[in-house]
């Protein structure tokens, strides 16, 4: 089981950062077509990830849902932390409530 967890773990940090980099590489095209080419990354992304399981799961005696789990927890921390540390270095942003100041 703790080799599965491994493999979630694995896939996670795996589609975490071709996700983002795809994500950085279409923020650099033509915002005209950022809503699409995102639509269409996930799309893949998620058929070749759900490809990906389906043969672990037929060809491995792997624990499936010890995978998937741990595919889930690592991936949405991943998206979490990226997401606050995006919000929290964005110029323009308010500071925050601890930051000195008049109370």
């Amino acid at each position: 089981m703790l080799i599965s967890v491994a493999v979630g773990v694995g896939f996670a940090v795996v589609y975490h950062l071709l996700s983002m980099k795809l994500q950085v590489w279409v923020a650099h095209r033509s915002s005209a077509m950022v809503p699409l080419v995102t639509i269409l990354g996930f799309i893949v992304r998620l058929a070749v990830l759900a490809a990906i399981l389906v043969m672990l799961g037929l060809w491995t005696p792997l624990n499936m849902l010890a995978v998937c789990l741990a595919f889930v927890v690592v991936f949405t921390g991943l998206m979490g932390y990226t997401l606050y540390a995006v919000v929290s270095k964005r110029h323009g942003a308010p500071p925050p409530a601890d930051a000195g100041g008049v109370q």
